[in-house]
């Protein structure tokens, strides 16, 4: 047996509802631990704690996804003794000398020391904030659905801070550049003074290494699930995977609302977990998980030949017609027509109207001052060009998709495909199974900023297995986004659709498409 880390956890996690200090432990070769190990590693917790006349805390015990590894988690209020706790567990559960006494003396004398402000959790209590929090999370969409959110919410009126993949923005003006889905982001949108509501985007890495910056949100939203960032951190599956994302719609205060989107089973099964009425989204009106929840007076949003309707308490009554919702397409991008169901539960979960609701759907596009790389779309001398920040399988899936359905009689699509380097090989593999299945030719450009460890060679290496396996061949790779997109539009004629996976130069490509075309979304 090893220890693996000590990692403190800051505010809502995996593991518990509240700051936790997170012990991951590893068998060594050949250990085979009985079945009271997890038992006595409780207890010796307990005991320290006991040992330094403080209450013992919430403790929990779990099996890991990573073969071999388990976790201790138990809650804290003071950091340095917290620590330390965990490092004398470490030693009893490794098997390392240990004096009771002599450890109970040291944390005694730990908790006599005057405390400074970082020796406490560095999340913002229910106490000390003023303003509502909407928390969103999933797989993909969320940077869409939580500018869609503040979009919405501005046009109501309110002023809004908010925290996303791409920066911290108060009132629409940048404060913060780069990816801020994590704490760090949420606090700063959370210390602004002056705003009415927080709409904060929250990822897995953050959970999964500091904890949700905030003790519980008004409103949760769950967008969907599906394979990302696996083998990451612990989170080896899908399961596991929803189970870290979770802790935002488990946070939601029983006053508010979760939104969870019922065509993803995972997501819907989060019903039973969550404290708060749920709120369902479908792009159907006959799901049966909505039929069930409306009719015992379950709230729900669905679309009925292509209009959305809201169910509450027993009622019906048209929100919007999804023709006029620019970011559908007229309903021709499905999960478009996801984010913006969700983003309008999460503003009728605040109290806003239809009426507003509405507006603000209808005057939200997918542009580059809105919405930037996010199925951002230009016509260059009669081709359609699609820009979107898909970065794994199912955004591919849902690029490609609007893609085939913008092409005219005789066009053809040509994908451009690329990711970062942390993914699993059958990731990459896959990204070019689902660009070869769908399109008439393939680019792939090399993604030189992030290759996490890998090299461009084997990202191209992957990429072009996973083509060839979908029946295309690679039409060439190209060494980044600029030089992709410049060659296929030298290459196309009018009627072509190129899809570009776009996620290191939407600047420079932006730029380069305005020069040559114009922006028609």
């Amino acid at each position: 047996m090893r220890v693996v880390e000590v990692r403190d956890l800051d505010g809502p996690n995996l593991f518990l509802l509240a700051p936790a200090i997170k012990l991951e432990l590893a068998d060594d070769p050949g250990d085979d631990h009985p079945a009271e190990f997890a038992a006595s590693v409780i207890e010796a917790c307990r005991a320290l704690h006991r040992a330094a006349g403080h209450e013992p805390p919430q403790v929990v015990w779990r099996e890991l996804e990573s073969p071999g590894h388990r976790a201790l988690a138990f809650g804290w209020s003071r950091r340095r003794f917290a620590l330390r706790v965990a490092d004398l567990v470490g030693r009893i559960a490794t098997g390392g000398p240990f004096d009771l006494a002599a450890a109970g003396l040291e944390l005694t004398a730990i908790l006599a020391e005057a405390p400074d402000r970082d020796d406490a959790p560095q999340l913002v209590r229910d106490a000390e904030r003023s303003v509502p929090i909407v928390g969103v999370t999933g797989t993909n969409g969320k940077t869409t659905t939580t500018r869609l959110i503040a979009h919405v919410l501005r046009q109501s009126g309110q002023k809004v801070g908010w925290s996303s993949s791409s920066g911290v923005y108060i009132e629409g003006e940048e404060v913060l550049r780069g990816d801020y889905t994590g704490p760090g982001g949420a606090r700063r949108v959370l210390e602004e003074p002056g705003i009415d509501v927080a709409v904060l985007e929250t990822a897995r890495g953050g959970i999964l290494l500091r904890g949700i910056a905030y003790e519980s949100n008004d409103v949760g939203v769950m967008i969907n699930i599906s394979e990302d960032h696996l083998g990451l951190h612990g989170i080896n599956t899908v399961a596991g995977l929803l189970a870290t994302k979770a802790t935002v719609v488990k946070v939601t205060r029983s006053t508010g609302t979760v939104v969870l989107n019922a065509d993803d089973a995972l997501v819907a099964s989060l019903v039973d977990q969550v404290a708060a009425p749920v709120l369902f989204v479908s792009r159907r009106d006959d799901n049966p998980v909505v039929l069930t929840h409306t009719s015992g007076g379950g709230r729900a949003l669905v679309v009925r030949d292509g209009i959305a309707l809201e169910h509450h308490r027993g009622t019906e009554r048209p929100l919007v017609d999804l023709a006029d919702v620019p970011i559908t397409h007229g309903g021709k991008a499905p999960h478009m027509v996801e984010n913006a169901l969700c983003a309008a539960g999460a503003c009728l979960g605040l109290g806003l109207s239809v009426a507003d609701v509405a507006e603000g759907l209808r005057t939200f596009r997918n542009s580059p001052d809105q919405n930037f790389g996010r199925l951002n779309v230009y016509d260059v001398g009669g081709r359609t060009v699609i820009v979107d920040y898909a970065h794994n399988e199912a955004g591919l899936e849902n690029l490609l998709a609007l893609a085939g359905a913008l092409r005219g009689d005789g066009g053809r699509l040509i994908s451009i495909i690329g990711t970062a380097g942390d993914r699993r090989d059958e990731a990459l593999r896959e990204l070019g199974r689902i660009a070869a299945a769908t399109s008439d030719e393939v680019v792939i450009k090399e993604t030189t900023k992030y290759l996490r460890g890998r090299t461009a060679e084997e990202m191209n290496r992957l990429l072009g297995e996973g083509a060839t396996a979908g029946g295309k061949t690679p039409r060439r790779y190209e060494p980044g986004e600029i030089e992709a997109m410049a060659g296929v539009l030298n290459e196309t004629t009018a009627g072509d659709v190129v899809a570009m996976m776009c996620i290191e130069d939407l600047e420079d490509v932006r730029r380069l498409l305005l020069e040559r075309g114009t922006l028609t979304s």
